[in-house]
């Protein structure tokens, strides 16, 4: 077998093995609002800033908590989402459970680069969550040194 193809059946049964644990978590949905979830995230950088954009359908904006952690350069994203279409009836059969609820946690490692996080500035439209994180003017300061003998 060549390399090729060994990476192509590896990709596959990774693929597999992320389906079936999908299918898993959809077939105990007691299990997935126990255990909370995490929204995807997309890290984004240009020239002036770093992005990141979440999706968080459904979350009201007043269940968003942002920290960032300066030990670890990342971004904790908090939240909540609640069941408001009274899925949770005992009236109601479910025949497809696909949607996370409860609370969620997603740390973004953020790149390698300072930003302000004073100057942070987030807002939340259409289900995503886009948080602006300018970087820091990085001010080189040359200093002279003047070595005695000692």
């Amino acid at each position: 077998m060549s390399q090729q193809n060994i990476d192509e059946w590896l990709w596959q049964v990774g693929n597999e093995l992320q389906r079936l644990s999908e299918e898993m978590v959809r077939t105990r949905p007691g299990i997935a609002v126990g255990k909370g979830w995490e929204p995807r995230v997309d890290v984004l950088e240009d020239a002036n800033r770093i992005l990141v954009k979440a999706e968080i359908a459904g979350v009201r904006g007043d269940e968003i908590s942002l920290v960032y952690l300066p030990e670890r350069h990342s971004l904790l994203i908090r939240g909540k989402r609640f069941d408001e279409s009274g899925a949770g009836s005992s009236r109601l059969s479910a025949h497809q459970l696909e949607i996370f609820y409860g609370d969620f946690q997603r740390e973004v490692r953020l790149p390698d680069v300072a930003v302000s996080v004073d100057e942070m500035k987030a807002q939340y439209r259409n289900g995503f969550l886009i948080v602006l994180l300018p970087k820091e003017e990085r001010v080189v300061v040359t200093q002279t040194v003047t070595i005695s003998n000692i």
